[in-house]
């Protein structure tokens, strides 16, 4: 079973949506573990579930937490049980790759014919006739980075080219190359590269590469899916993985964030003129 957010069920579910609990709350906090050496990966895991009706069927084993693992790159799909209330769950080699979402959730381990829960919505007639296998609560999905693409130099994923057509003093940004491209006149771009390689390179981050990575992020807001054929997507889709950025959010906060707070570096000039 696929889960999502706007899912309705004939009998109370546990989500942050639904209100079909007047209380409690089912999350999970989680963290990628990744060795190099062997290429697996694990995910640590702690879960928090307050809402006690469901907490006393998972601790008396009548019911079972786990994740839905799903990764398109590897085309990997699996529920995996979680013990309880913390550990980790280990992937082989290769099972997971780039973007990797879980959902948390959980289920009935047993038929359970007469269950009254405390605190459910009073639209639900008590006791609750409930089978194996039926959905007690799930979380939002979480969106995890895989692999060595998110520790890409965010420079290494652009490219800084001249051309006599654009105007001097004035950037363009291509993204249908292998590289995002940003375009400056020939002048403007003999004055960023002399720049890029003195005590001033904090100053380049902040007036060429986060309009540029603004302009990035407005063209992933209307499709995220956009540009998954150029080299430059993967390392960058990973980068806003690990910072939790939400292309719909503000470009200006998402891009600063992205370049870590380039205007923290301009120290650096101002302590080299004192």
């Amino acid at each position: 079973m696929k889960l999502s957010d706007d899912m309705r069920f004939a009998h109370p579910v546990l989500t942050p949506e639904t209100g079909d609990f007047s209380e409690g709350i089912f999350s999970l906090e989680t963290e990628v573990e990744e060795i190099l050496a062997t290429g697996k990966v694990s995910i640590r895991y702690n879960i928090e579930l307050t809402e006690t009706s469901v907490r006393e069927l998972v601790e008396n084993g009548l019911a079972s937490v786990g994740i839905f693992v799903r990764c398109g790159d590897t085309f990997y799909s699996d529920l995996r049980e979680l013990g309880w209330p913390e550990g980790k769950v280990e992937f082989e080699k290769g099972s997971l790759l780039n973007r990797v979402t879980i959902r948390p959730v959980i289920w009935l381990s047993q038929p359970l014919p007469e269950w009254k829960p405390d605190n459910v919505h009073p639209e639900f007639t008590l006791p609750l006739q409930l089978a194996a296998g039926d959905i007690l609560a799930f979380d939002d999905e979480q969106v995890l980075s895989v692999g060595q693409a998110k520790l890409a130099p965010m420079e290494s994923i652009f490219a800084l080219v001249a051309s006599p057509s654009q105007p001097e003093g004035q950037l363009s940004v291509k993204l249908d190359d292998e590289k995002i491209t940003i375009i400056a006149g020939e002048q403007t771009f003999k004055m960023i590269n002399a720049l890029r390689h003195s005590l001033a390179k904090a100053a380049v981050l902040s007036s060429v590469y986060l309009p540029a990575v603004m302009e990035v992020l407005d063209a992933l807001r209307d499709n995220p899916e956009a540009h998954e054929n150029r080299r430059w997507k993967q390392p960058f889709a990973a980068k806003c993985t690990v910072a939790n950025i939400d292309y719909q959010s503000s470009l200006l906060e998402n891009a600063q964030t992205l370049l870590e707070m380039p205007l923290r570096r301009l120290d650096t000039i101002a302590e080299a003129r004192s």
